[in-house]
């Protein structure tokens, strides 16, 4: 009998601890479905279809080639780099400055600069990137890319909201319900995870900038509780010069917070990046570095700095032994614009038939002719209906060299779907794939009409939406034409009379003329009329004609002379790169004139990005003065720029490719001090002889890198970083947890709470029962409570917000020197470890 009754209460204990592990379990199980029900909610299964078809639609990007694949934007996309209004002397990554959500952005640069193509960049890597795992752990942006050229028709409030939500229904591979777009643009406003991507500013019309102008500021300004578009962030895109025309408009006060960058010209090392992503147009392994070559051998690499001229150029070049490069961009896009319309012609074949059926000549005209009516009329330089373009096709039939026999809607579908010069934007709408093309198709016509060509173009020259039009049809016209546009265009607007003169093949005296006109706008104090002056001056340095080329870059270096010293003219130079070269060049060469301050090239040089080439021209102006004294004042910073840029990879292995420099003062004993390490660098090379002058002049630039820090800080230590290194103990790898605090919403937050207090008080009572004697949960069953009452408090600690990240990491257990990480720091590395190093000290090459 008393065995029976120990056998019923030992039964009596398992169910009551069966019970109490079973409803612990049932808790878990139900409050992580809770979670994944508040996550749905919260984000919304609307939200997930957008993130799919947004990374769909805009992942692909033409890089002009006839491939028989589509690319795709994660395969071809270099990072572009900015340069920031008031710190223009460092490259920052475009993306990550778009992705600051303390400010609205207004992103800026030339036609072809990689604008668009950031925009839709910055969209797919905000919402977790292709594979849908990126991110930093806080809740992600959710982008609506917004053309400001769809919202040419603005004409009342809400125009900005009422496109996006049209486009959350309409957009096929998408079509949400109204209730499904009205909840996931209402979800994120309220969240504040709106941001609006409002790309080609310069795109609408004069007539309708104000209005649109207004709905910005309209839309930014809406508290309305349903649909709180104040809560949203915004980038805007636009053309440069084109924005400092309309920058009142949108300062601070009007705007709110932002920031404004310049997108940077592709830097050699981006150039190479890109052509390395086309392994099937270069085969050979030195494939992209000898389509550099033939850039530089061309004389044409400084063009190629545009992605959009580099994208097309490479659709054009890849691939051919011996490639005649075109050396203007008017004749690249022309055969740039031949070669699509030529695709699926199999030419190369030597076919007499192939899959076209239409005849490319009259693709051409048409194209040409519907660019310069499209222009003309209400769509501009805009969308257009695939119906308006088949009507034209048909009206002007009777010109083309073909018969169409009624065919004009088959005529159309063969431009759209093999020539890809035409993108759809909407249904039976489309627009030309980049707007440049169009600009250049609608000079192209005008040349063709002669007079009446050249009658018209005067009487739209100085509508904004033209101006690019202007350029290329000087750049093309014959000098008896283009002679006399360009002297009357001085009249009315002398800058960008000037800016043609980058292209054009005028007579000498009207562009001395056009010059002269230009010192006026450069001395006036107001940047909206001296900083297009100076962008124009600084382009007319690369016109095709020496004597005109010579004058520009007298007048550019005797303003820049002048003011070289006050901080206007720095930020003045930031977005003009690419022909700053030039000047800088320039003046290097005068420095034996008394004039001429090497402080002044190292503050222009000051104002771009690191860029090899400004390595030649700055290393030529500190060997000028190699036999001279070493008090100059402007050499502090012309070495202290120096050490910046070789903290770069590209710049440091320009620089060692630079002639040697041999100072008086740069004895082998100095060059030992300044560089003790034997398996290094050659202490011949140039990198130790810009030590050598940093230590001359008194140049610390402790902040460069971790080598120059160590140098400053811990001179002993530095010294012995080498020996170190090679005595450093091995490294263990080890898990790390990290946590990111992530903003849930307040019904997610109220829920956790409670589970959170429950998986508290479920601990406790565990723990209290197991202490006690005779406690009713034993050591197996209480080890299952305590693992299941820990997973129920981290679902709730998440449902909080905390988001824990396990990673590994080598944690290394002894170093002899807090310094050695200068052999990982990538800013570094290259000065301690000869190129084919493997991460130590390798090699002997001095005494």
């Amino acid at each position: 009998m008393d065995m029976a009754l120990e056998w019923l209460r030992v039964w009596d204990w398992l169910d009551r601890g069966e019970l109490l592990l079973s409803t612990l379990l049932a808790i878990v199980v139900v409050s992580g479905w809770a979670k994944l029900r508040m996550r749905q909610l919260r984000r919304g299964a609307p939200e997930e279809r957008y993130r799919r078809w947004f990374i769909t639609e805009h992942r692909v990007y033409n890089p002009y080639l006839a491939a028989p694949e589509t690319l795709r934007l994660e395969r071809t996309l270099v990072p572009l780099f900015v340069t920031e209004d008031g710190q223009p002397d460092r490259a920052a990554d475009a993306g990550e400055r778009i992705a600051d959500r303390d400010s609205h952005v207004v992103l800026l640069g030339d036609a072809g600069s990689g604008k668009t193509t950031t925009l839709k960049a910055f969209g797919i890597a905000a919402l977790g990137g292709i594979d849908g795992r990126g991110g930093d752990g806080r809740i992600r942006e959710v982008p609506f890319l917004v053309p400001v050229r769809l919202l040419r028709g603005v004409v009342q409030p809400g125009t900005v909201t009422d496109y996006i939500l049209a486009m959350l229904r309409s957009q096929k591979g998408l079509a949400l319900t109204k209730e499904e777009a009205q909840q996931l643009f209402a979800q994120v406003l309220q969240q504040r995870r709106c941001v609006v991507l409002l790309d080609g500013l310069d795109e609408v019309t004069p007539t309708r900038y104000s209005a649109v102008r207004d709905e910005v500021y309209r839309f930014l300004n809406d508290h309305t509780p349903e649909l709180p578009t104040a809560n949203a962030r915004i980038v805007i895109t636009c053309r440069r010069l084109t924005f400092l025309r309309i920058a009142d408009d949108w300062r601070p006060e009007r705007l709110g917070a932002h920031r404004s960058y310049v997108l940077a010209p592709l830097r050699d090392t981006e150039i190479l990046a890109y052509l390395r992503a086309f392994p099937d147009r270069f085969p050979e392994v030195d494939g992209p570095q000898r389509f550099m070559q033939q850039l530089r051998a061309s004389g044409t690499l400084g063009m190629h700095r545009n992605p959009l001229v580099l994208s097309m150029s490479v659709g054009l070049y890849a691939g051919r032994k011996f490639p005649a490069i075109a050396h203007s961009t008017a004749r690249l896009y022309d055969e740039m614009i031949d070669e699509m319309l030529g695709r699926h012609s199999f030419r190369a074949d030597d076919l007499s038939s192939g899959a076209n059926e239409f005849d490319q000549a009259d693709k051409l005209r048409v194209l040409r002719e519907f660019a310069l009516r499209a222009a003309l009329g209400p769509p501009g330089f805009g969308p257009f209906d695939r119906l308006a373009l088949v009507d034209f096709v048909s009206a002007t039939g009777d010109r083309l060299r073909q018969n169409l026999n009624g065919r004009s809607g088959d005529f159309v579908d063969e431009i759209i779907d093999r020539s890809g010069l035409l993108s759809r934007v909407a249904d039976e709408q489309y627009e030309f794939v980049h707007r440049s093309l169009q600009e250049h198709l609608v000079a192209a016509e005008l040349l063709r009409q002669r007079d009446d060509g050249l009658r018209l173009l005067r009487e739209r020259a100085m509508e904004r939406e033209w101006r690019r039009v202007v350029l290329f049809y000087t750049a093309t016209a014959d000098q008896a034409f283009v002679t006399g546009f360009i002297e009357d265009l001085a009249d009315v607007d002398p800058a960008l009379a000037c800016a043609c003169l980058a292209g054009a093949d005028c007579l000498n005296p009207v562009g001395f003329s056009v010059l002269e006109r230009m010192a006026g706008p450069l001395r006036d104090p107001r940047p909206p009329v001296m900083l297009p002056a100076l962008a124009a001056v600084l382009s007319a340095t690369a016109s095709p004609r020496a004597a005109i080329r010579d004058a520009a870059r007298d007048l550019a270096f005797t303003w820049l002379t002048k003011v070289a010293g006050e901080a206007d003219a720095a930020d003045a130079l930031g977005g003009t790169h690419e022909t700053l070269l030039d000047v800088v060049t320039m003046l290097v060469e005068r420095l034996g004139e008394s004039s001429i301050s090497r402080l002044m090239v190292t503050r222009l040089v000051g104002v771009v990005p690191d860029d090899p080439r400004f390595v030649e021209p700055l290393w030529r102006c500190l060997r000028t003065v190699e036999g001279a004294g070493t008090d100059d004042p402007s050499l502090v910073p012309l070495v202290d720029r120096l050490l910046r840029l070789a903290t770069d990879p590209a710049c440091f292995h320009t620089l060692q490719r630079q002639p040697a420099a041999q100072p008086r003062f740069a004895t082998a004993p100095l060059r030992q001090q300044v560089y003790p390490f034997r398996r290094g660098l050659d202490r011949e090379s140039n990198l130790v002889t810009l030590l050598c002058w940093a230590r001359e002049v008194a140049a610390e630039a402790a902040d460069v890198n971790r080598f120059l820090e160590a140098k400053a800080t811990d001179p002993g230590r530095w010294a012995s970083l080498e020996a170190d290194w090679r005595r450093r103990a091995a490294s263990v790898v080890v898990p790390v947890v990290r946590a990111h605090r992530v903003d849930r919403h307040r019904a997610e937050r109220a829920t956790g709470a409670t589970l959170t207090l429950l998986s508290v008080a479920a601990l406790v009572a565990v723990g209290w029962d197991l202490a006690r004697p005779g406690g009713l949960l034993g050591p197996v069953g209480g080890t299952a409570a305590v693992l299941l009452a820990t997973a129920e408090l981290g679902l709730a600690l998440t449902m909080l917000g905390l988001q824990p990240r396990i990673r590994t990491r080598g944690v290394r257990m002894w170093r002899p020197n807090e310094w050695i990480d200068a052999y990982e720091d990538p800013r570094s590395r290259h000065w301690l470890v000869p190129e084919g190093g493997e991460g130590r000290p390798v090699g002997g090459v001095t005494a």
